[in-house]
């Protein structure tokens, strides 16, 4: 082989060499920018789930507010509830309490008058017919007594059974706060339902 023969090939050789050296490094630079773009994609979904966290925790938020709200409307209702059945209970009391001054205070002037007649055989009739009077009037009485009672009895009837609703109900207020500071978010919490209220580690967000 002559020297202008081998000198060709040499430069055939390093012409292909050098194409096959170029065609690697475009191959490296196209994994490298596809790689990149995986990572920027990788951040995109990142941002994401990080603005849904920040989303349910917002929500979270603004339901302890609205429940915080409800408990003290609740509580305020109660309160001028049972002072409303206290003056109630007070004032049937009262009413009694007068009806028995007035029968004493009845019974009393019938004596002082009895007293103080002259003849004494009017004194008699009168007292007779005083007795009688007497007798229906205290009759009248002991049935307006009896009726008061009736009411009365059923007034604190009334009265404990709307106490007892009103105590369950803050119950199950302060219990669904409870559970919503410790991280249950379903909002069955509010309505009073606990039966399937997440666990504090669960994922039951509504």
């Amino acid at each position: 082989m002559d020297t202008a023969t081998e000198k060709e090939l040499k430069e055939h050789l390093n012409e292909v060499k050098q194409s096959s050296d170029e065609k690697e490094c475009d191959e490296g630079v196209d994994t490298v920018e596809i790689e990149y773009i995986g990572d920027i994609n990788g951040e995109s979904s990142s941002q994401k789930s990080l603005k849904q966290i920040q989303e349910i925790f917002q929500k979270t938020e603004a339901m302890k507010l609205v429940a915080k709200e409800k408990n003290k409307e609740l509580e305020d209702q109660f309160l001028v509830l049972k002072q409303r059945l206290n003056s109630s209970s007070e004032y049937l009391s009262k009413i009694k309490n007068n009806i028995e001054n007035i029968k004493f205070s009845y019974q009393k002037n019938v004596i002082d008058l009895q007293k103080r007649l002259d003849p004494p055989t009017e004194a008699a009739k009168l007292k007779n017919e005083s007795n009688e009077d007497m007798g229906r009037y205290m009759e009248e009485l002991r049935h307006k007594i009896d009726n008061l009672q009736m009411k009365m009895t059923s007034q604190r009837e009334k009265q404990q059974h709307v106490t007892e609703s009103y105590e369950e109900a803050f119950d199950k207020v302060i219990n669904a706060l409870q559970r919503i500071d410790s991280g249950g978010y379903s909002s069955l919490n509010i309505l009073g339902n606990g039966d399937n209220v997440s666990e504090p580690n669960g994922s039951n967000f509504e």
